[in-house]
C-alpha cells in the first residue's frame, strides 16, 4: 500500500470533528464510514446523558449528548430518535451489541442513500 493511501486509511479509521456548542466531537464522513467507525462513535458516548446521532447536511455523522430531540437542528439533515440516559444505548458494551448497531448502522446508510427521505429516524 502507497504512503498516501496508507495515510488516507489512518484519516478514514480516526474520523473528523464536528463543533456542538463550542465543542469539538468525533464525527464520520457518511458516504465512507465503517461498520467499525460506527460502533466507535457509539462506544465514545455516555449514557449518563441523552445522546442523538445526527448527520449534517454535508454529511458528517456524529453522537450528539444533551442536544436533541428538536434541538439545534439548522445543520442537521436526518438525525434518530433520542437514546435516553441510563438505557444503555451508548458505550462500550452497546458498540459490542450487535442487534443494536447493525440495525442502527443500516437505517443510517440507507436513508442517506435514499436522500434522506427520513429526516427523523425512530424505526430501524
Amino acid at each position: 500500500m502507497a504512503d498516501e493511501e496508507m495515510f488516507q486509511a489512518f484519516l478514514a479509521r480516526r474520523g473528523q470533528s464536528v463543533i456542538l456548542n463550542g465543542r469539538q466531537v468525533k464525527a464520520y464522513d457518511i458516504r465512507t464510514i465503517t461498520l467499525e467507525q460506527f460502533r466507535m462513535l457509539i462506544a465514545c458516548g455516555n449514557d449518563s446523558h441523552n445522546n442523538q446521532i445526527r448527520v449534517t447536511k454535508s454529511g458528517m455523522v456524529y453522537l450528539s449528548e444533551d442536544i436533541v430531540g428538536s434541538e439545534q437542528l439548522d445543520d442537521v439533515a436526518l438525525c434518530f430518535e433520542t437514546f435516553s440516559a441510563y438505557n444503555g444505548y451508548v458505550g462500550v458494551k452497546a458498540a459490542e451489541d450487535n442487534s443494536h448497531v447493525i440495525p442502527l448502522y443500516y437505517a443510517l446508510i440507507g436513508n442517506w442513500a435514499d436522500g434522506c427521505r427520513h429526516t427523523y429516524i425512530d424505526n430501524y
